[in-house]
């Protein structure tokens, strides 16, 4: 929501070039365990895209399917559905362990894979860009709450492309004053114990804050954009590489 993610997200909806108004839907399940779920990022994300995008006169909808079970359903049809409609998916900030959870294989998810298929743009932010790796930290469980090092099994969003992404956002994290939460709050000496435990044809990319990488699966390629980097880590022992704002590779650097 800041000025350079309203730059990010303005660059992609021109280059996708989509028509106005765009249908623009907010997914809101990595944080429906939260007490404020219904007032928490979802709403702050809904007013950020109606006042910032104005030139794309969006429509937004709130898709709260906040669970597997329940009234709030991500197997719900009747909320669902509202996924079909969209034409700028935006899932962000929350849980990824809890994303995971009440993703994967539900109706909410497999209506999301059907509408990247047939040409919608898909925005994945912090916890959720997690959650679509083959393997996703439970960023969560370790750092709130004490959990031992582990990896949880992923929604493998790119496995289909033949992709076995580790994604950790937050790359560039400086908000502990007086201790290491680079690495998604992990810490570089944390996270060399949590790297050795990946099996050997992972890849990790590390996004800076304030960056995005944008995904063309058509052409097979990526963009780092923003104002950091993005940070290309293969654990068979091949050196890996750093990537500048601007610059672009293909999906064969990160095999």
């Amino acid at each position: 929501m800041s000025p350079t993610g309203r730059k990010i997200h303005e660059a992609v909806l021109k280059r996708a070039g989509l028509s106005t108004p765009v249908a623009i839907g907010i997914l809101e399940t990595p944080t429906g365990f939260e007490v404020n779920a219904i007032h928490g990022w979802p709403e702050r994300m809904q007013k950020f895209f109606e006042t910032s995008l104005q030139n794309f006169k969006p429509m937004v909808t709130r898709i709260r399917a906040w669970r597997r079970d329940g009234e709030l359903s991500t197997n719900n049809p009747v909320i669902t559905d509202a996924i079909l409609k969209q034409d700028y998916l935006y899932c962000g900030a929350g849980s990824p362990g809890y994303t995971i959870a009440h993703l994967h294989k539900t109706l909410a998810y497999k209506k999301l894979l059907k509408i990247h298929q047939e040409g919608a743009v898909l925005c994945f932010g912090s916890a959720t860009a997690v959650a679509v790796s083959r393997w996703a930290l439970p960023v969560y469980e370790i750092f709130k709450t004490g959990a031992d090092l582990r990896w949880l099994d992923g929604l493998d969003f790119f496995g289909v492309y033949g992709l076995r992404l580790v994604i950790v956002p937050h790359w560039n994290n400086a908000e502990g004053e007086d201790f290491d939460t680079t690495r998604c709050w992990m810490g570089k000496d944390r996270f060399e114990k949590l790297k050795a435990m990946l099996p050997p044809d992972a890849v990790i990319v590390g996004i800076d804050e304030q960056t995005a990488c944008v995904v063309d699966v058509t052409k097979e390629v990526m963009e780092v954009v923003g104002i950091g980097q993005a940070h290309i880590i293969k654990i068979k022992g091949k050196r890996g590489k750093d990537f500048d704002t601007g610059a672009s590779f293909s999906f064969s650097a990160l095999l």
